[in-house]
Order: structure tokens, then C-alpha cells, then sequence
């Protein structure tokens, strides 16, 4: 193909060798070839197609037509923010976990994380049961109201906002995941803090207080009855939301300011309220995941675990391979004070 650049320089570049440097480019440096050069504009756009459609699968996501917004590009840009904000990414699978056998049981010891981040996930005693094939299919963590899993304290303690993503089931007043230990601050998703006694309480996630009741709160209406969920829940202080299976169950309310120095997954940072049910994978972002990613990632978990999701009532056939592109220009009861 022939380039014309604004400086008047004209050079001759073979096909092939333009598609492949192209699929190494970030969608930055695709956005500048667009800009620069017009011949390039379309060859670029498809790149970014053919890298949006890897990066989705390489998250496990899917791309839907009603979350598409703006150029190839732009949509690229987007998804790669959302990867790099990916701190740690733990899934129920007997290939990324250190099982130990007790008996009939297989007991977890260890679970990788798959964000490359290091923030594995692990315990001695203690350790949540292994069932595989338990959810449609797949593995999960069985946690029986005494077991946890803990991470090692993160390098520097993550400043909100932060987007955690879990698939659970919980039943009656229990914590899902929180804090590190009893040094950290709360950051907490839990069934719980109830305004009155009820033996399944509301989902509520909190990011206010230490050991006292939370001072600052949000609250949603599906209780823990033990049933299975794709919990989302983003700690941005007033900006926060709380999502189940794509519903937005509550908004706009301070639910505090604490930042997360590591994860408790299945206890509450005390050591007091546990986990009764099971989860099969968690995911933490360092950022406010923008709705588009947000629904897409949701609906995605919603359909790998068989879980009914209110925004996708129909999943998407898979991608077919992109074409090759032309270089031709085209417990005890917990009370809140909120």
C-alpha cells in the first residue's frame, strides 16, 4: 500500500507487514496511526477489533452490541484500562489451586491469582472444602461458618475507588470478604448490619469504622437465603454502588472512606462473622469499572456459572475469527448506626 504522510513523504508498505505491526500496537498508538496517517484509519480500527475481541476472552468477558459505544479504538482503550486496574483474580478451578486431601475431602490451601499480580489467596487451617463441578459445571470454595482464605498484605494499601466483583452464595447474617485483619480498617460485602433482626439480612458493603458498628453504609434488598449471586460492589465513597446479578440494588450513599491493605475472603477482619455458603471466583479492580465493562464482565460470570442476569437475557454466540483486513483505505446480630 502506498502512505502519504503530511510531510509529504510518501512510502510503500507491504500488507502483511502493516497488519502485523499493527496488532502489536496498544490503543493508544493505534488512536495516533489514525491520526496521522488517513490510509492507516481503517487497518487500524480492525486491529483494535481483533484486539478487543482477544482481550475479552483473555478476561473471560464478552462483548455485547448494546454495551458498544464509539470507535474500535475507543473500546479497546477502555478494556485495557480495566485489565491493568486488575489487582487480583481468583477462580475456583483445581488447576490454579494447592489442594490437600483429608479423607473423602480436598481441602484449599492455596489459590492462585490469575491477574498475575501475586495476590494469592491462602490458608493452613482452617481451609474451605474444594467441590468441583458444583456450579454448572464448575469448582467451588465451600466455606462451612469457620473457614477462611487470607491474601498477603497488598505492597501499598489500595486508595478508593475499587470494584469488587464476586460470585457467592450466603446464608443469614455472614461476611463474604473484608479487610486483611484486626490492624486494618473495615472494607467490607457482607449479609449484615441489619436495621432490625432477620435471619437472612440484606446484602450491605461498608469501607467505615474498625471494630464499632460502621457509621457509613449502603444497602441493598436481596438477603442471604443462600442462593447463588454475581455480587458487584464499588467503593467510591459517595460514589459508590452495590449490583446483584446486574440489578443496581442501591447508589450515591457514602459507605466511607478506608482504604484495603489485603483480603479476608469468607471472615470478616475480626475473626468473628463468617462465611456460610460458597464462592466461586472474586475480582478486584482498582478502579470505578465503567458500565460498559461492568455489565459485559457480570454478564460473562452470570453465564459461566448458569446464574440468571437482568441486563444479557441473551448471551451472544461466540466471535466468529476476525477476518484478515485489507490495508485498502475503509452469628450475633450486627446493628448500624446508619
Amino acid at each position: 500500500m502506498q502512505v502519504n504522510l503530511r510531510s509529504g513523504n510518501s512510502y510503500y508498505l507491504d500488507g502483511l507487514i502493516v497488519e502485523n505491526i499493527l496488532l502489536n500496537l496498544a490503543a493508544k498508538e493505534l488512536a495516533t496511526v489514525s491520526t496521522v496517517c488517513t490510509a492507516l484509519r481503517a487497518p487500524a480500527q480492525l486491529a483494535a477489533h481483533r484486539g478487543l475481541v482477544q482481550l475479552a476472552n483473555r478476561m473471560q468477558g464478552v462483548l455485547l452490541r448494546h454495551c458498544e459505544r464509539g470507535s474500535w479504538v475507543s473500546q479497546l482503550r477502555e478494556w485495557e484500562s480495566v485489565r491493568n486496574s486488575c489487582v487480583m483474580w481468583l477462580q475456583a478451578s483445581a488447576q490454579n489451586m494447592v489442594l490437600v486431601k483429608q479423607g473423602d475431602q480436598r481441602f484449599v490451601k492455596r489459590c492462585a491469582d490469575l491477574s498475575g499480580n501475586g495476590n494469592v489467596a491462602s490458608m493452613y487451617q482452617r481451609m474451605p472444602i474444594f467441590k468441583p463441578q458444583a456450579l454448572n459445571g464448575h469448582g467451588t470454595l465451600e466455606f462451612d461458618g469457620a473457614s477462611v482464605l487470607k491474601t498477603r498484605p497488598f505492597a501499598e494499601p489500595l486508595q478508593q475507588p475499587i470494584t469488587l466483583v464476586v460470585v457467592a452464595r450466603a446464608r443469614g447474617d455472614t461476611t463474604i470478604v473484608d479487610s486483611l485483619g484486626p490492624n486494618s480498617s473495615r472494607f467490607e460485602l457482607c449479609h449484615g448490619y441489619p436495621s432490625g433482626w432477620h435471619p437472612s439480612p440484606e446484602i450491605c458493603m461498608t469501607a467505615s469504622g474498625h471494630d464499632s458498628s460502621p457509621r457509613h453504609s449502603l444497602r441493598g434488598s436481596t438477603r442471604g437465603t443462600g442462593d447463588w449471586h454475581v455480587y458487584t460492589a464499588i467503593f467510591d465513597q459517595r460514589r459508590s454502588e452495590v449490583y446483584v446479578d446486574g440489578y443496581c440494588e442501591a447508589s450515591g450513599k457514602n459507605v466511607g472512606a478506608n482504604v484495603l491493605d489485603g483480603l479476608s475472603i469468607g471472615c470478616d477482619h475480626n475473626g468473628v462473622f463468617f462465611l456460610n455458603g460458597a464462592l466461586a471466583e472474586i475480582r478486584l479492580y482498582h478502579c470505578h469499572m465503567p458500565n460498559a465493562q461492568r455489565v459485559q464482565c457480570e454478564a460473562a460470570l452470570a453465564a459461566r456459572y448458569g446464574i440468571g442476569y437482568s441486563c444479557a437475557p441473551q448471551m451472544p454466540t461466540p466471535p466468529k475469527t476476525t477476518a484478515r483486513f485489507s490495508c485498502a483505505p475503509r452469628s450475633s446480630l450486627r446493628a448500624s448506626d446508619a
